[in-house]
């Protein structure tokens, strides 16, 4: 590597950012820069390095800073966990193939091995820097006039640990040595020395492994910007022959259209079968739901699973296998549709909650992940992997974009406007469904403070009361999380959601 001790002293100073701006700091606007800072300082090892990233590549950086962003932005804990972990899956993703790989080539085994490669080989990676650093730095020590003090400074930094065990441990021992000790000493030496330890096992962890991410993306296995995974990745060699795997299609395909075919009254005439009072809407909703939805995975697991084990020549049986899949895959959305069906009546009956926005939103990605199945399968084999990228990026955008805790109280007020405060009661079990939960609502997070301050005029008797009493015990609590927070730690759901409902008290006391 050309500049091995500029990488360290950039992974050492992210370190130390990680330490002061996301380790100290309730996540907020802290995250984002740091996100963007490592963004510069990989830009900065590329241009020390010579390491040109792939053009193909550089889409990669837009998804990256939209999720590191909206950390800042939405409240929601779900919708926060998905945006870091996308941040930490991106970042190992623009480590392995960056400068080495188009993401469109890569296949799903590449995407699924990059975190674990990028992990291990930036701990390898970073051993290695750290050796040519100090390679480099006693380099330029030799010849020089202060040649004579790298040998002291080695000294004291092997001293300074060593001194500092002993002096713990003979303040100990001895009680004058101890009160001598503690006078030549700040106060709280110990707490200090403490909070030393532990940041600086922080700073230099993160920062180790900082250093060696930066390493590894410009730096190939041989030691050059290069090695390229997906060459690396071993084949599988086919073992069914077109006659195997089509009877294993068709078959499916003749127990999806039975299914389909006898089940069509109930799959789609739902409203038919509660009204006959045959089921309720629990009942109709919950009964299947989970197994259509797993259905459609393992189908489309297994598709790919034949395609890779067939062996099949160009020309007709190709289209043989072709024809098979797609109507697997037609037959699979018709039972995916059934399944958002069921739980868009659930929705209806009974209100929206995160467990069924979530599921909702993961089968539209799902159907549009089977389409780009459908067209890499006819048009460009081989370009399935970053359909599942994308989906996987869509997904998790999809939620922040909707802001879900917001999404969740506009629709469940609305609902209760169009049904009245007894929304719905079981046919069967005779059970009282009320109109709106509030006592659900008053879990959500921040993002849903402003969408409560508003729509809470439009509720009436217990529900109007106990969101009252939950926004006005809210208030003092987001006026000082605001306040505590800083500037590091500003936070858009929590400052939006302060001054909703401080106007929303001042328009009440007026």
């Amino acid at each position: 590597m050309r500049h091995p001790l500029r990488i360290v002293l950039a992974g050492l100073l992210l370190g130390l950012v990680f330490d002061r701006l996301v380790v100290t700091q309730p996540l907020g606007i802290s995250f984002p820069l740091f996100v963007a800072l490592v963004v510069l300082a990989l830009a900065l090892t590329m241009k020390w390095e010579a390491a040109r990233p792939l053009r193909a590549n550089l889409w990669v950086f837009a998804p990256l800073l939209f999720f590191a962003a909206m950390v800042a932005i939405r409240a929601n804990e779900f919708v926060t966990f998905l945006n870091v972990s996308a941040v930490m899956l991106l970042l190992g993703l623009i480590a392995v193939f960056l400068v080495r790989d188009p993401l469109a080539a890569v296949s799903v085994p590449g995407y699924a091995l990059s975190p674990f490669l990028a992990s291990i080989l930036s701990a390898v990676r970073g051993a290695q820097t750290v050796r040519l650093a100090a390679v480099q730095a006693a380099g330029s020590w030799q010849g020089s006039r202060r040649s004579t003090w790298g040998p002291v400074l080695r000294g004291l930094l092997l001293a300074l640990p060593v001194v500092v065990v002993f002096a713990l441990l003979l303040t100990s021992a001895d009680l004058m040595f101890a009160e001598v000790f503690k006078r030549l000493l700040p106060e709280d030496f110990v707490a200090f020395l403490n909070r030393f330890i532990g940041h600086g096992g922080i700073v230099l962890f993160a920062g180790f492994m900082l250093m060696g991410g930066l390493a590894y993306t410009v730096w190939g296995d041989d030691g050059s910007p290069a090695g390229s995974l997906t060459r690396t990745l071993p084949s599988v060699a086919p073992l069914l022959g077109l006659t195997e795997s089509a009877v294993v299609l068709n078959a499916v395909n003749l127990l999806f259209a039975a299914f389909v075919v006898i089940q069509v009254p109930y799959l789609f005439g739902g409203q038919l079968n509660i009204d006959l009072g045959r089921i309720t809407y629990a009942e109709y909703a919950r009964q299947g739901f989970g197994e259509l939805v797993l259905v459609s995975i393992l189908v489309l697991g297994m598709l790919l699973l034949l395609g890779v084990l067939t062996r099949r020549e160009a020309g007709r049986q190709t289209r043989l296998f072709n024809l098979s899949s797609t109507v697997t895959v037609g037959l699979t959305v018709v039972i995916l549709v059934s399944a958002f069906k069921r739980l868009l009546l659930y929705e209806m009956a009974y209100g929206f909650t995160e467990m069924r926005i979530y599921p909702h939103v993961f089968m539209v990605w799902l159907a549009l992940l089977l389409g780009w199945f459908l067209l890499t399968l006819w048009v460009r084999p081989g370009r399935f992997g970053i359909g599942v990228l994308v989906a996987c990026i869509g997904f998790v955008a999809t939620l922040n974009l909707m802001n879900v805790d917001d999404f969740i109280v506009r629709r469940n007020v609305q609902r209760y406007e169009q049904l009245g405060p007894a929304a719905f009661i079981d046919r069967v079990s005779g059970e009282y469904q009320p109109g709106i939960d509030a006592a659900y609502l008053t879990t959500l997070s921040a993002d849903a403070m402003p969408a409560l301050a508003q729509s809470v005029d439009r509720l009436t008797g217990a529900p109007r009361e106990e969101l009252d009493n939950h926004l006005q015990a809210a208030l003092p609590e987001l006026r000082d999380d605001v306040a505590q927070r800083g500037w590091p730690g500003f936070h858009l759901a929590q400052w939006r959601a302060y001054n909703a409902l401080a106007g929303s008290a001042v328009r009440a006391s007026d």
